[in-house]
């Protein structure tokens, strides 16, 4: 009699698990942040029944992008930053379905000031302030600044993006950040007698 309920009890629990369907997918990641256009992120969608279990046979029969403004999606999830902004991608296959949020945070405008900076010959180094700013005005943090000066027997600079002042002339103060540049005029003027 224990054998005919130990087998009843796998049977029956062999026929729900043959029962049981994908009813989501779980989306891998939930969320991708780029920071640059044209940078690109693969997003899978696993489907699972209401217990987890996975259903690797069930692959998503459409891709949606929610602003195609700011990110694409083709039809194996890869999705690609376009611009600015928040966007939902949607898999989907019947009437199941998951979403991804993106959001692209693309620096837009660099920001120096002073708008031209004067120094004393061989003086201390100047600092100037530069911001990386997105589509909204809000500075960017962490993000990979360059600057040099084009003439570096006037000046030159260093990793703190400080200029530093040699041989008297004029030159400029080239900032750039992924296609973004800015220049600012640099006067080195010849060192006071003390």
């Amino acid at each position: 009699m224990r054998r005919f309920a130990t087998a009843a009890v796998l049977s029956l629990g062999v026929f729900l698990a043959a029962c049981s369907k994908p009813e989501y997918f779980d989306m891998q990641p939930t969320r991708v942040t780029f920071e640059s256009k044209g940078a690109t992120r693969t997003v899978r969608a696993v489907a699972k029944d209401r217990r987890g279990n996975e259903y690797p046979t069930s692959k998503p029969t459409e891709w949606t992008s929610s602003d195609e403004k700011v990110a694409t999606v083709d039809e194996s999830g890869k999705v690609t930053a376009v611009g600015s902004g928040v966007a939902t991608i949607t898999a989907r296959l019947g009437k199941m379905s998951g979403e991804s949020m993106v959001d692209v945070v693309v620096a837009e405008r660099l920001q120096v000031e002073p708008t031209e900076i004067r120094v004393e010959q061989d003086g201390k180094p100047f600092r100037p302030e530069i911001k990386l700013l997105d589509a909204r005005g809000k500075a960017l943090e962490g993000r990979l600044i360059r600057v040099k000066c084009a003439d570096e027997k006037v000046c030159t600079t260093d990793g703190d993006k400080q200029v530093w002042p040699h041989d008297p002339g004029e030159t400029i103060y080239e900032i750039s950040h992924e296609g973004l540049k800015k220049r600012v005029k640099v006067v080195v003027e010849p060192a006071k007698r003390r």
